[in-house]
């Protein structure tokens, strides 16, 4: 029974991390500030009301692409705080694995509307340092 508990975690674990990976790569990739709010405003405008633990999730990982790409453009500029840029990323990173291990479980706390509005704090504040940025 263990073993199975085991190899299930394990897989689970590989998912994450091929899905992580996958993340980064595509957050490498160059586009115009334009560009990225086009496509999340088209993304935005069909999104329901009544999103799926799919849909927060996919909006966590939006925000932590945001985040890496501040740190990225921060770096080497006196005025940004690089180390609360980190803070925010791995705030947003430990939140999204608690929401892919109860995904589907809506009623879980990382689902709850405070939990909810501290990413989309976070996904402000750094859309705005994007601007600055950018």
């Amino acid at each position: 029974m263990e073993d199975q508990k085991r190899r299930k975690l394990t897989k689970l674990a590989d998912k994450m991390l091929d899905a992580h990976d996958k993340a980064d790569a595509l957050s490498n990739i160059e586009t115009g500030n334009e560009f990225g709010d086009t496509i999340g405003g088209i993304l935005d405008s069909f999104a329901p009301l009544d999103l799926s633990t799919n849909d927060y999730i996919e909006k966590t990982k939006k925000a932590i692409s945001l985040v890496k790409t501040n740190i990225k453009l921060a770096n080497g500029h006196d005025n940004f705080d690089i180390d609360e840029y980190t803070e925010d990323r791995k705030i947003l990173s430990n939140k999204l694995f608690v929401m892919q291990s109860f995904l589907g479980n809506k009623s879980h706390e990382v689902f709850n509307k405070q939990s909810l509005q501290d990413i989309n704090a976070i996904y402000k504040k750094h859309n705005g340092i994007n601007k600055l940025l950018t």
